[in-house]
């Protein structure tokens, strides 16, 4: 790949980049970046086979990296760990007034101090690494971290280097949204509410001293409380106080289990891929499978092993059992989990451990097309292999709620212009160049057609069946070994929580297992062998009229 292929891609890019940005200065430099880390890469001898592909994943980087250095920072800091610091500061520094000062001093230091403070004492950064984050001069940074320590006087010279500060929290549900999108929606964006939830994480906690915690006025902070009471995140104890009612995972519980489950399946990948090799055939054999076009028989067979692979996961955790969904005041039936990133966290090993997650799991969406004529499923993945995991970026809310009437019309041969303002938003229209980079549509003589596996309901059910014989064989070949390796690495939630589902404390226990597996044989050439294209494991399904 040459300077010049690279450049043929930049309209590509760009329709990527004004999709997600708020600006068209934003979408530009976003592509600016994302190409020359091409050509950086290419003048340091590098060999980039599937252009697309490699482009399309920098780029998904790179917006990545600029959501979490934009909402990294908590809008106030947190200084109440006062406990922990008695045992290694003067008796002088601990009273309550010098406290108050270092909180309020470091909450009212400018932005471009405050940030290299709060990278530096409690993101753990050296200088040289703050330097490279923020494109300053180690100069730069000493002269900031100098003149912040000149502020905060003797307090933050003598702080104890920990984390105590509430970063970024990234919310996952399970089950339906509820009318308005709850929860999503009552923390999406609004970095009060992510740290109030994250601060009421531990133990059951006043309003006071949530305020003090926070550093924003109690009357600022009791409305955001409330809405996060009402929406069921939040519950209220009898004593006033309030406790988030969800698991919140810390990076090092994701990561703890990380390497061993590399190992474990490199070791038994000899064994698991006999079963999935043998699984595939059998799929293969079906005459509906040999009806498909070859990209469609190809995404079907990627469905198939990552979905025996994780039913495995379920399998060899012993928490086969799916959690049942609560009916919410919203309207929904929904569990939800979520990661919280403390200010100044240094992601590179939990980017890299990223590269073998499944974002989500499986996915099962559905909804009646063709009029209510039709239910129809749709069954997903989210990889970073040969795939665009965020498909549905240019708007979640769109995608889920509209993705199955707009792709049933394709399939049924139904004019979209007849669905358009019903039950297909012209918004959705838009995007359908975002859809076919994305592997879920393609165009063949200037007409749409749907790129994924389509399967009647007793198609898909005799697939399933195969799938799920697949993952018990695996289950009684290395099952008791995998469930005790995992055992010690399951989530731990506080006393006070008993809402969590024990299937969600396992999430990060098991969440490695199926990539590195997939990767490997990836790496042997056994899977995905030649494919240079987005290649989603997506398929749907439609049961026939009543």
């Amino acid at each position: 790949m040459t300077d010049e292929e690279i450049l043929r891609y930049y309209d590509y890019l760009m329709r990527l980049a004004v999709s997600k940005c708020n600006s068209q200065t934003d979408a530009e430099d976003l592509v600016g970046d994302t190409m020359l880390a091409a050509f950086a890469y290419l003048h340091k001898g590098g060999v980039i086979k599937h252009q697309k592909t490699w482009l399309t994943n920098t780029f998904y980087h790179k917006y990545n990296d600029n959501l979490r250095r934009k909402y990294r920072y908590p809008v106030t800091v947190c200084l109440d760990d006062m406990a922990d610091l008695a045992e290694e500061a003067d008796e002088e520094y601990l009273s309550s007034e010098e406290a108050a000062e270092v909180r309020k001093e470091l909450n009212f230091l400018g932005y471009s101090t405050r940030e290299v403070l709060i990278r530096f004492y409690f993101g753990n950064q050296s200088v040289s690494d703050i330097a490279e984050a923020l494109n300053l001069s180690e100069g730069t940074v000493k002269s900031r971290l100098s003149a912040g320590r000149g502020q905060m006087k003797k307090g933050l010279e003598r702080m104890e280097r920990k984390n105590s500060l509430p970063g970024k929290l990234y919310l996952s549900i399970g089950g339906c949204e509820g009318l308005r999108e709850e929860p999503m929606s009552l923390v999406e964006d609004d970095l009060i509410a992510q740290n109030l939830l994250i601060l009421a994480y531990e133990k059951p906690i006043g309003i006071t001293e949530l305020s003090k915690a926070i550093g924003i006025p109690a009357a600022y902070i009791e409305p955001i409380v409330k809405k996060l009471v009402d929406g069921e995140l939040m519950q209220k104890t009898d004593g006033g106080k309030v406790y988030s009612d969800f698991i919140i995972r810390k990076p090092q519980d994701a990561l703890r289990g990380f390497r061993p489950q590399l190992d474990f399946a490199h070791k038994h990948f000899d064994t698991v891929w006999g079963v999935i090799k043998r699984m595939s055939e059998q799929i293969s054999g079906m005459a509906f499978e040999q009806e498909m076009g070859a990209e469609e028989r190809t995404k079907l067979d990627r469905y198939a092993v990552l979905k025996a692979l994780q039913d495995f996961e379920y399998f060899g955790s012993g928490k086969t059992e799916l959690p049942k969904y609560p009916k919410r005041r919203d309207g929904g039936r929904w569990l939800a989990n979520a990661t919280a990133f403390a200010a100044g966290y240094n992601m590179k090993e939990y980017q890299e451990a990223s590269q073998y997650r499944i974002q989500g799991g499986h996915r099962t969406i559905e909804a009646f097309a063709a009029g209510g004529t039709r239910l129809v499923r749709l069954y997903e993945f989210d990889t970073t292999l040969l795939d665009n995991p965020h498909r549905y970026g240019f708007s979640w809310n769109l995608y889920f709620k509209h993705i199955i009437p707009f792709l049933w019309c394709i399939y049924a041969g139904i004019p979209l212009e007849d669905r358009i303002g019903n039950d297909i938003p012209s918004e959705l229209i838009s995007n359908i160049p975002v859809l076919e980079e994305a592997g879920l549509i393609g165009n063949v003589n200037r007409k749409l057609c749907v790129k994924i596996p389509v399967l009647k309901k007793e198609e898909y059910e005799r697939v399933n069946a195969v799938i799920r014989s697949a993952a018990e064989e695996i289950r009684s070949a290395i099952g008791e070994e995998f469930a005790a390796l995992i055992a010690s690495w399951r989530t731990p939630v506080p006393r006070h929580l008993t809402s969590v589902p024990e299937l969600y404390r396992y999430l990060d226990a098991a969440s490695y297992f199926v990539m590195a597996i997939v990767r490997e044989a990836y790496g042997k050439g056994l899977h995905l062998k030649d494919v240079d294209y987005c290649c989603p494991p997506v398929v749907m399904s439609w049961a026939c009229e009543e």
